[in-house]
């Protein structure tokens, strides 16, 4: 009998249905991983934190989850995760955030991995998702240089993770401790552990998800491992400048240095210079035992074994261009350029012709590297000394002074030469580089800066410098940004006999500054004090004047 086209449409049709009803029921029901936090409020910094790394943490599983018959129950973070009001997860992924110093003995993240485990073994280790380094922020300057960890705790301290801080802010240490510390407190840890659903599972579905969580414990340390997660921040690297101002070893203070050490000449200073990654002072005077007394309201002269013993004190470099290099002529010039590099000294803005003079000396660590330069521009002495008389030239020894010579430092930096002076270190073997100026000049016996101080500097900055640190006022002078980059006008005196009575030459400054890469994140001030030929670390509350001129 011929069947009707109608009749054979519903046969199809049904065989359709069946087909699809077995399937329905020979098909795996999927198995839903959830995201979820603690129950516990969280700040608004505590939830971004967390959604950051839960995207990261999505993003990794989203192809290890389909060959596990598993399914996200949505990416987004909940004490209970679901999706409507039907579907509850099976497994979960619980993220929290805690401080680094909140691990008790025994709990361990896994930092980029996780512990051997069997298929249906739970990891008793949380995997490690994110790691931030925060620090407690100040506006430079008002004064202080340390926090209490309590206070950030409670909230009294204003927090801000380390990539985040920009000028005018810098941080403060911890309970003394700075974010370089191995026991620095204020490390933010956002961890995730793996669990099964406490409710709503059967015998059976209890048992497949146990198993699962074994299976995806492991994929999940593997993929961790393989990946760069830009979350977790490696443990930053701070180079430690210090830096003070004019050094001068005449009237005795050379003879204390080599008989009895630097802990006598400088006594709280040479611990701070000589912990420092990289100590930098104004040499003012000769490095000689020659030539003859330029016609000069004052003349310093050093004898050559001073060359050395500030080496040996932690000193690693000297600006030369100011105008006491020259006081016992040209022979002794060149003999303190001999004498200085012979010790192992970086020479500052002085040189054999003007080239050498406007290179930098070239310092690297911690993967940064430190071009240093520096330059002179100061007016005639009433003696009617010029410091033109000893600006290098074509072939001519001198130092980097004057205006042509701004110029020509303007023009070093823009390039971002490097200077011949540095064997083994080419352009591009560091990361990352930071331009330092030492400029000796303006006027002296004042506690601010001429304008046109002021304009050379501006100048410098916008040509490519990082920082200027400024001598020959022989007074303290204040702190400034411009354009984003520190200023110290001036550090006044550091050693510097015969200051008693001149109404703030026997007060100086000392700095230490903390760059992590080309960012300065801490400024340290010290305050010294000078008592004939030594000096030493004055009361703190001696800032006070500083931190009234700087802005």
């Amino acid at each position: 009998m011929r069947k009707s086209p109608l009749l054979l449409t519903l046969l199809l049709f049904l065989c359709a249905c069946a087909g699809n009803f077995v399937a329905s029921c020979t098909k795996p029901q999927p198995v839903y991983l959830g995201l979820s936090t603690p129950g516990t409020e969280l700040s608004p910094e505590q939830a971004v934190e967390l959604q950051a790394a839960a995207s990261f943490l999505a993003g990794l599983l989203a192809r290890e989850l389909v060959p596990l018959g598993m399914e996200f129950l949505g990416t987004e973070l909940a004490a209970e995760p679901r999706l409507g009001t039907e579907l509850h997860p099976d497994l979960v992924l619980e993220l929290s955030s805690r401080w680094v110093f909140e691990l008790i003995h025994g709990d361990r993240a896994v930092p980029n991995g996780s512990p051997q485990l069997s298929e249906t073994e739970l990891p008793d280790t949380p995997f490690l998702l994110s790691r931030t380094w925060m620090v407690p922020c100040t506006k430079v300057p008002d004064g202080r240089q340390d926090a209490a960890l309590e206070d950030c705790l409670l909230g009294k301290e204003e927090l801000l993770s380390l990539r985040e801080l920009a000028p005018p802010y810098v941080a403060l240490r911890v309970d003394g401790l700075s974010a370089d510390d191995e026991a620095y407190p204020l490390v933010r840890l956002v961890e995730a552990r793996l669990g099964v659903a406490e409710e709503g599972l059967t015998e059976k579905a209890r048992a497949k998800a146990e198993t699962l969580a074994g299976q995806l414990a492991a994929k999940l340390g593997v993929a961790l491992a393989a990946v760069a997660n830009p979350l977790v921040e490696p443990k930053p690297e701070i180079l430690w400048l210090a830096s003070a101002g004019d050094l001068m070893l005449d009237r005795g203070a050379g003879e204390i240095l080599l008989r009895e050490g630097p802990e006598s000449l400088f006594f709280g200073a040479a611990k701070i210079l000589e912990e420092a990654d990289l100590a930098i002072v104004n040499l003012e005077g000769a490095v000689s035992s020659r030539g003859y007394r330029e016609e000069k309201t004052y003349n310093f002269r050093f004898s050559p074994p001073v060359a050395g013993a500030l080496k040996k004190s932690g000193i690693d470099a000297v600006l030369l261009a100011n105008n006491h290099v020259f006081d016992w002529g040209p022979q002794a010039f060149l003999d303190t350029l001999e004498h200085v590099g012979a010790a192992g000294l970086g020479i500052l803005g002085a040189g054999p012709d003007r080239g050498a003079a406007a290179a930098p000396w070239v310092f690297q660590k911690k993967g940064i590297t430190v071009r240093a330069f520096g330059i002179g521009s100061f007016p005639p002495e009433r003696s009617g000394w010029s410091g033109a008389r000893m600006a290098a030239g074509e072939g001519t020894p001198g130092i980097l002074h004057g205006y042509g010579s701004v110029e020509a430092l303007k023009e070093v930096l823009s390039a971002g030469a490097i200077g011949e002076d540095a064997p083994g270190i080419l352009a591009g073997d560091a990361e990352q580089y930071l331009n330092i100026v030492f400029f000796h000049g303006g006027e002296e016996w004042t506690n601010r800066p001429d304008r046109a101080t002021r304009e050379w500097y501006t100048d410098i900055i916008r040509a490519g410098a990082d920082l200027l640190i400024g001598s020959h006022p022989h007074i303290v002078q204040g702190f400034e940004w411009i354009e984003g980059k520190p200023v110290f006008w001036s550090l006044g005196n550091f050693v510097f006999a015969g200051m008693e009575n001149t109404g703030g030459g026997d007060e100086g400054l000392l700095i230490r500054l903390g760059y992590w890469g080309t960012e300065l994140v801490y400024v340290e001030p010290y305050p010294l004090a000078l008592t004939g030929p030594r000096v030493r670390l004055a009361p703190m509350e001696k800032l006070s004047g500083f931190y009234a001129l700087s802005k």
